[in-house]
């Protein structure tokens, strides 16, 4: 499904992915909003976010790993959604380095950015914070292919 632009409310301006939900699996992690965002560096980069609640809560009333895991996976699609006009993508690795424990209620921000770029893969790299990006709660990188899209 394409993003929409968000036109009211506190995502005013951002685009809204996964606006419409399909039965899919992401479904089930909530809206996720994203705009482009620099890294510090200057190089192109993506900012994802998706506003958390209880229902995304471990056993300690943390953000569950598996969550933060799946979260991950949207920022990387997120990341090189631009590459993906002709194509689809799967990820082939994900790995992720848990850092610090995420406060529900708070949201959830996803930062990337492409590493490299070849025919057919494409390396990322980023971060989940909370607070404005000064609460860090995991760094991520990960390789994806582009694959034809089904029809």
């Amino acid at each position: 499904m394409p993003a929409q632009l968000v036109e009211e409310g506190p995502w005013k301006g951002w685009k809204a992915w996964h606006a419409k939900p399909e039965g899919r699996f992401v479904d089930g992690l909530g809206d996720v909003y994203y705009r482009d965002e620099p890294t510090q560096d200057g190089r192109p980069g993506i900012l994802a976010c998706i506003e958390t609640s209880r229902r995304h809560a471990n056993g300690l009333n943390y953000l569950h790993g598996g969550f933060l895991m799946a979260f991950v996976d949207v920022a990387m699609f997120a990341t090189i959604r631009h590459m993906l006009q002709q194509s689809a993508g799967v990820t082939l690795q994900c790995s992720t380095d848990f850092i610090g424990g995420g406060q529900i209620g708070k949201v959830l921000e996803g930062r990337g950015h492409v590493v490299k770029e070849t025919g057919k893969l494409v390396w990322v790299a980023g971060t989940l914070t909370q607070d404005d990006g000064a609460t860090l709660i995991c760094q991520w990188h990960g390789i994806l292919r582009k694959v034809p899209r089904n029809r």
